[in-house]
């Protein structure tokens, strides 16, 4: 009897448990209804509010002014969407997005008397249609909304109207219009070449700015973004020729990661940080790393490199790195040769390095040295190598080999490593000493300066008195001649 009151008492207090929270839900207090009628997915935030998702709408629906939208998400608008005046007045919304709609009738005071707004986004919709004093889709940011704006994401956002041309974005005016944001991605946009006025005070907040395909030949000098801390530049070849834009990096004394893909570079020379601990330069056209390329990144721990058409990677490419974690490099063609040296897989044994199975190393006597190493276990060795492994015989392998035609039957083809010492003459010194402690030497001899010189001949001087004898020195060679004659 004891455990039937316990069992009842049980469900009661989970059924006023559950009656509680009910009743706590603000998706059940203010949307039990009409969630379904606006094609409307509530969802509750504990301490946040609650989000939106309305979704094939061709009208902004009701809003209720007296509770905390963590997020109104626009999305796939059925028909063209109207955004007038104060559309989204006296509204609570930390996050607005409008995606995949055609929107019409924006005007400066669209999003105006908002409160607390601090992201904004649109991505893949059209303006159809503006009604701003200068016809420019970049005016609605001079709402007042947008003062505590921290982040805001445009990306495949079209604009326009009939008979005018389309008027890029300024990346100048948007920070002076949006001073607190933090974060910036502008996506597959057209931003203008402005030349650039008054920039001591502009982007003082940001911390992280992407552009992609953003149809530009120039930048902001980056210098000027004290804070950032992530830079993001995809798809833009042309700013990396028209400015130093490498170079300044260093003076950014928070940047810890980069993105430099899809930009046809060939080096990143110059580049210097003390802070940048990530950087990608996949899909570039960087066939060789030098040594000592990242010697001023000494907190770089992951580099990509991947995408590239890579054909060498010095062995002391790393000197300088404090602590190197990962490395990617896939190559994916079959029997392609490792661009890295040997060598590296000594220097660096704990490199995570992402590299394709199908890529293999370079048989040469560094190799052979370091497969003998293995097998005594004296030093630690880059787990990518495996004792039974294949390399690929090259050009190179083929200067050191004792069988030199037998070998060449083997050229651009894998064999085991193991099988190294049947075709090499390798001495018993260890191939890969001295890392990180000398340099090439790289010198270029100027020619060697020559002065034009004008050698003057004197002329040939010649006296009467020389002249007079050689005429009687042959008149008499004459008579003497004839006198022999008769």
């Amino acid at each position: 009897m004891y455990y039937i009151v316990y069992f009842l008492f049980l469900i009661i207090s989970l059924t006023c448990a559950q009656s509680s929270l009910t009743s706590n839900s603000l998706c059940a207090q203010h949307y039990p209804y009409d969630v379904q009628q606006q094609q409307c997915e509530c969802e509750d935030i504990p301490g946040k509010g609650i989000s939106l998702k309305c979704i094939g709408h061709s009208y902004v629906p009701h809003f209720l002014p007296n509770i905390q939208y963590h997020v109104i998400e626009l999305e796939s608008c059925s028909q063209d969407l109207y955004i007038g005046d104060k559309t989204f007045a006296d509204l609570n919304i930390n996050s607005l997005r409008l995606r995949h709609c055609n929107l019409v009738g924006l005007n400066e005071e669209s999003f105006s008397k908002i409160n607390h707004l601090e992201k904004f986004i649109i991505e893949n919709s059209t303006i159809n249609s503006l009604t701003t004093s200068s016809g420019n889709f970049q005016d609605i940011f001079f709402s007042d909304s947008f003062r505590t704006l921290k982040l805001l994401t445009l990306k495949k956002v079209h604009y326009h109207q009939s008979h005018k041309h389309d008027k890029k974005l300024n990346l100048e005016l948007l920070f002076n219009q949006l001073k607190q944001l933090n974060r910036l991605e502008l996506i597959n946009i057209y931003i203008d070449n402005y030349h650039y006025h008054n920039l001591t005070f502009i982007g003082q907040n940001l911390t992280y700015l992407k552009l992609i395909s953003t149809h530009q030949t120039s930048l902001l000098p980056i210098e000027y973004f004290k804070s950032l801390e992530s830079l993001v530049l995809l798809h833009l070849p042309q700013i990396f020729h028209t400015q130093p834009l490498i170079s300044s990096i260093k003076k950014l004394k928070h940047l810890k990661y980069i993105d430099f893909g899809h930009n046809r570079l060939t080096h990143i020379n110059g580049l210097q940080s003390n802070t940048i601990d990530q950087i990608d330069l996949a899909s570039n056209l960087i066939e060789f790393i030098d040594e000592y390329t990242f010697e001023h990144l000494p907190k770089l721990r992951t580099l990509t490199l991947t995408g590239n058409p890579l054909q060498y990677i010095d062995k002391n490419a790393f000197c300088g790195i404090e602590n190197f974690k990962h490395l990617y490099i896939n190559i994916q063609k079959l029997n392609q040769v490792s661009p890295l040296d040997n060598c590296i897989l000594l220097s660096h044994p704990n490199l995570i390095i992402g590299q394709d199975s199908q890529t293999k190393f370079q048989c040469d006597c560094q190799l052979m040295n370091i497969y003998q190493l293995q097998k005594k276990e004296t030093k630690e060795i880059n787990r990518l190598f495996k004792l039974s492994q294949a390399c690929i015989v090259t050009n190179n392998t083929l200067l050191q080999s004792n069988y030199y035609q037998q070998l060449t039957n083997h050229l651009n083809s894998p064999i085991y490593i193991h099988e190294l010492g049947n075709y090499l003459n390798c001495s018993l010194d260890d191939q890969c000493d001295r890392l990180c402690q000398e340099r090439k030497i790289k010198t270029t001899l100027a020619p060697i300066p020559t002065e034009k010189i004008n050698i003057i001949v004197p002329k040939k001087i010649t006296s009467l008195s020389t002249s007079l004898y050689s005429f009687f020195s042959y008149i008499l060679f004459l008579l003497l001649l004839a006198f022999l004659y008769l």
